[in-house]
């Protein structure tokens, strides 16, 4: 099998463990969920496989946008089990309103690559609510799923480089996803330090 393939394996492997993950600490209560902010990132995630499967024209490429739909959905179901809903945030809203947008380009303007590069605004739209989140309470999200993405993403940017065909757009996605996904638990962790600094919010 070419490394690139293996990779891609790779990296829907690293991808789907973050979500058991994730979906484990939902269930143990470490992590609440809002089915409506993840009913919202289920039709993202399908206009981003779709969009990115069409520009890429490559499906090893498309691995980790293809099952993210499930994974999504999944979450999604989780979260209506435990009945956590709540109203979405106003970013999530603009991200869904991007997504439309996204759609429209794609369907009028011919364009799967330009497409997906809005979606790449959409994904950023959804990370707002969470950096916020991480300002307020350092703790509120556990680093390692984060981690795990982000790596799930460096593999697939790998894919791309070992399935190179000039390109350089099918590159955006995967890096700017890394860059995203890595941003929480380097923000958790920056907000603890700095709370816990001697003379600022901790003891001496």
């Amino acid at each position: 099998m070419q490394t690139g393939k293996i990779l891609a394996l790779a990296s829907g492997a690293a991808y789907s463990l973050a979500y058991l993950d994730y979906n484990r600490q939902v269930l143990k209560g470490a992590t609440k969920p809002n089915g409506a902010t993840w009913l919202i990132w289920s039709v993202i995630a399908a206009v981003s496989a779709g969009s990115y499967l069409q520009a890429s024209g490559d499906v090893w490429k498309s691995v980790i946008p293809i099952i993210n739909i499930g994974l999504c959905l999944a979450t999604f179901i989780l979260a209506v089990w435990l009945k956590k809903f709540q109203r979405p945030d106003p970013m999530d809203f603009i991200a869904l309103a991007l997504g439309v947008v996204a759609v429209a380009v794609w369907k009028y303007g011919g364009s799967a690559m330009d497409a997906n590069l809005i979606i790449q605004f959409a994904i950023l739209c959804g990370f707002i609510p969470t950096w916020r989140a991480l300002l307020k309470n350092p703790g509120c999200e556990q680093p390692r799923p984060w981690w795990m993405w982000a790596a799930g993403y460096f593999l697939a940017g790998l894919v791309v480089i070992f399935r190179w065909h000039n390109q350089w757009s099918d590159l955006i996605y995967p890096v700017n996803c890394v860059l995203l996904h890595s941003s929480v638990p380097i923000l958790g962790l920056g907000r603890q330090q700095f709370r816990i600094r001697p003379g600022v919010n901790g003891p001496n």
